[in-house]
């Protein structure tokens, strides 16, 4: 009952605190990658170079995919979108690309309209095109501001909110919750997760609630991949295990996670 309780009050302070959906403006960083698909050589006709340049012109902090980040994104690859140049079926004597700008887990953020050219000069044909559909992007007037959590409830309500969950914690936390590990024993756990489901598989948080893990789906039933980590989290007769390999599989970790 008060574990129940307990996840009915985490998942309303979840649900009265929004995260606003992201636009370009919640990036800082654009990364660029050094060969586009389209074209056989890095940085050939100087296009990467160009797209970069066009990028930071307008206020981001554009970087090449094998060039050394910052600390900041390194720890965390999702402060970034991904840039990408697409070739389009051209006519005869036009040349047709657009941009694509992509987040850290693949998903499109925004795509701009085509730029064409008309120049027979595969060099200018190309750096004309990308001009053209990066004025797609000069309309948007970019400005940097980080994604926030936007907050609909008043603050007394937030108070009362955390009051209830730090008074159902202390109680829940004098219970001894009891799971099965893989070889039969009995073992004590101290600490229940839940699951959040989102496009890319789960996200799983504590009592707290705390991000512990993002879960990302794969094609194989009740089986997700640990993302940033040599791991994976399983089903297996009716109880979920982590099992992670750094080079040596170590032994699965049983876990006490409430989808």
């Amino acid at each position: 009952m008060k574990k129940t309780l307990l996840v009915s009050i985490l998942f309303l302070s979840v649900s009265i605190s929004a995260v606003a959906q992201k636009t370009i403006n919640n990036y800082k960083y654009v990364i660029i990658p050094l060969k586009f698909d389209f074209l056989s050589e890095k940085d050939q006709y100087r296009l990467n170079t160009l797209t970069r340049h066009l990028f930071k012109q307008k206020g981001f902090i554009a970087l090449f995919d094998k060039e050394e980040f910052p600390e900041e994104l390194i720890d965390d690859r999702c402060k970034a979108l991904f840039a990408d140049v697409e070739k389009e079926k051209s006519g005869l004597f036009s040349t047709r690309v657009n941009i694509t700008l992509k987040d850290c887990l693949g998903k499109d953020v925004y795509k701009t309209e085509t730029g064409s050219s008309r120049e027979k000069d595969f060099k200018k044909a190309y750096n004309e095109a990308l001009k053209s559909a990066f004025s797609s992007i000069e309309f948007l007037d970019y400005k940097y501001k980080p994604a926030e959590a936007k907050v609909e409830k008043g603050d007394d309500e937030m108070k009362e909110l955390a009051v209830n969950v730090d008074k159902v914690k202390t109680e829940t936390q004098t219970e001894d919750i009891k799971v099965s590990t893989k070889n039969g024993e009995t073992a004590l756990k101290d600490e229940t997760l839940y699951a959040q489901e989102k496009e890319y598989g789960y996200q799983v948080v504590d009592a707290t609630p705390k991000v512990v893990m993002q879960l990302m789906k794969t094609t194989a039933t009740n089986v997700y991949i640990v993302k940033d980590q040599n791991a994976i989290v399983y089903k297996e007769d009716g109880f979920w295990y982590y099992s992670e390999n750094n080079g040596e599989l170590k032994e699965p970790k049983t876990l006490d996670i409430k989808f």
